[in-house]
């Protein structure tokens, strides 16, 4: 399964496009981790075919129609999506991946830092592997997530 994972995009949907035009619109599903929502639904009109799961970040205050948290099972792997303003992600990654932990997933999909990020945390007994895109609208940086059973592979790129 081919997922592409954006986040924070801040009213520049071009570039989602851009991507999406790249990879020939040939992904299984397209992950958002917030900032931008209305971005994304415009993008969504134009790709039916794909399967998208979509989360509001603190910039999409007035959004409604998304969660702020999603856990989706792709590929047999539990995997928690978040903007990440909630557990402070800015500052440290625990609370996040104990969230994850805690909520059974063992990979966490966030934005908010603009950062770019793929680590593993160990929590306890569990690894949860902590994957954040960058920001596709400020560096337009995205993540290209391949897996294959219970494997999660993940990359970050640039436009």
């Amino acid at each position: 399964m081919k997922i592409l994972v954006f986040s924070d995009s801040h009213s520049r949907s071009r570039k989602i496009s851009e991507v999406l035009e790249k990879h020939g619109g040939k992904c299984d599903a397209v992950v958002f981790c917030g900032d931008g929502v209305k971005d994304i639904e415009y993008i969504k009109q134009k790709y039916p075919e794909i399967a998208f799961f979509i989360v509001k970040g603190n910039c999409d205050v007035f959004e409604s129609t998304y969660p702020q948290e999603l856990f989706v099972n792709f590929d047999g792997i539990k995997v928690m999506i978040a903007h990440g303003h909630k557990h402070g992600v800015k500052f440290s990654l625990k609370s996040i991946a104990l969230a994850a932990y805690e909520n059974g997933a063992q990979a966490v999909f966030f934005g908010h830092t603009h950062i770019p990020c793929d680590i593993i945390e160990d929590i306890n007994d569990k690894r949860i592997q902590l994957f954040n895109p960058g920001s596709i609208g400020a560096a337009g940086t995205y993540g290209v997530v391949n897996t294959s059973g219970s494997i999660l592979v993940t990359n970050i790129a640039e436009i």
